[in-house]
């Protein structure tokens, strides 16, 4: 067996040679953003990064996870893109909350981060131009659809740039030494309703107090008693300082959110994309069947179809469409203009990569 010493010589041999190729490789990188900017293409791509992502865990033998190679690749992409351009990305925060989470996974941690208080204040960051990109929660697959994400896209002239869905982890953060010490719990209303079962069975006396959101209620366990916790992200627990009592706390495990990525500008085509569409109908029998027929004809796959009521108005409701394709395929084209007589308004909200694995 090799000693210690010969095999940190041959771990600093291969840092070395990995040095020189993460730069060679963002020298290619800045020779890219080059050619991009010349051609008025957006530096940041998901499309071509998702390409990348999945060929790397085709490649990948161990022992790292295909995970951790997918990590590791993300932070090349934003340390990439931070010699590029600096990207200015709006979430919700504080720091450490789960739309922050998204919003590092889908632009690496060397991103410039803008925490909102609320959906409304993401959107405005970026109609204002403040920032780049907005990321949003649109859909929890336990809890359902986000009411205001929704609505705010209906008047909003920004476009849906991409996706990101992040598995949700729940844990109990603490500074206590125990579970049995806990009085107090601290949860924003999605993490407890996700956790329920969990906390009645083991945590039964405890006094709950409901908060903004997963990181306010880490920060308001860190300013009380010892014998106060929150439940929330392993992240949030690393930032604040707590610890990790039980992890994996939620009652379902296949807990997902998905996250819409915003911007002012369209996302280019990629070879397997999306597109989200809202519309209102005309008041007259059989007006559904005459938006669902087209698809139909032209085989094209509508993922999720979603009623909302209309703020303005009393009964009436606005349908937002998922489906596969392009707003500049043939098909989908062809379809939207036959659905015209059927509605009373129709909105393209954008067109994305499709990243549902």
């Amino acid at each position: 067996m090799k000693d210690l010493k010969s095999i940190r010589d041959e771990i600093d041999r291969i840092d070395e040679r990995l040095v020189k190729l993460f730069n060679k490789r963002a020298s290619l990188g800045v020779k890219i953003a080059e050619v991009k900017r010349a051609e008025g293409k957006p530096v940041f791509f998901p499309a071509r990064e998702n390409e990348i992502l999945q060929k790397v865990a085709r490649l990948n033998k161990g022992p790292l996870h295909d995970k951790a190679v997918q990590a590791i690749y993300r932070e090349i992409f934003s340390a990439t893109r931070s010699v590029e351009k600096d990207i200015k990305v709006a979430c919700l925060g504080p720091e450490g909350t789960y739309s922050h989470l998204a919003a590092r996974r889908s632009f690496g941690s060397l991103s410039s981060f803008v925490f909102g208080k609320s959906i409304d204040s993401v959107f405005d960051a970026v109609e204002k131009e403040q920032v780049d990109y907005g990321v949003v929660p649109i859909e929890n697959s336990l809890e359902g659809p986000v009411g205001r994400t929704f609505d705010l896209l209906v008047n909003s002239p920004l476009k849906i740039y991409g996706e990101q869905y992040l598995s949700i982890h729940h844990n109990l953060l603490s500074r206590a030494t125990g579970i049995d010490k806990i009085k107090t719990l601290y949860t924003h209303y999605m993490p407890l309703a996700q956790t329920r079962e969990w906390v009645t069975g083991n945590l039964p006396k405890v006094r709950i107090v409901e908060t903004s959101s997963s990181t306010e209620a880490a920060k308001s366990a860190v300013k009380s008693a010892r014998s106060s916790a929150s439940i929330g992200s392993a992240e949030a627990g690393a930032i604040y300082g707590l610890d990790m009592l039980a992890q994996r706390i939620e009652d379902q495990s296949c807990n997902q959110t998905r996250f819409f990525i915003l911007s002012r500008k369209t996302s280019p085509k990629s070879g397997k994309d999306k597109t989200s569409v809202v519309f209102t109908l005309k008041d007259s029998a059989g007006a559904l069947y005459e938006i669902l027929q087209p698809f139909s004809k032209k085989k094209i796959n509508l993922s999720k179809i979603q009623s909302r009521p209309i703020k303005t108005s009393d009964w009436e409701y606005a349908f937002f469409i998922d489906l596969d394709g392009h707003e500049e395929d043939d098909d989908v084209k062809w379809a939207f203009e036959k659905i015209a007589s059927a509605t009373r308004t129709v909105k393209i909200l954008g067109s994305y990569p499709d990243t549902r694995a």
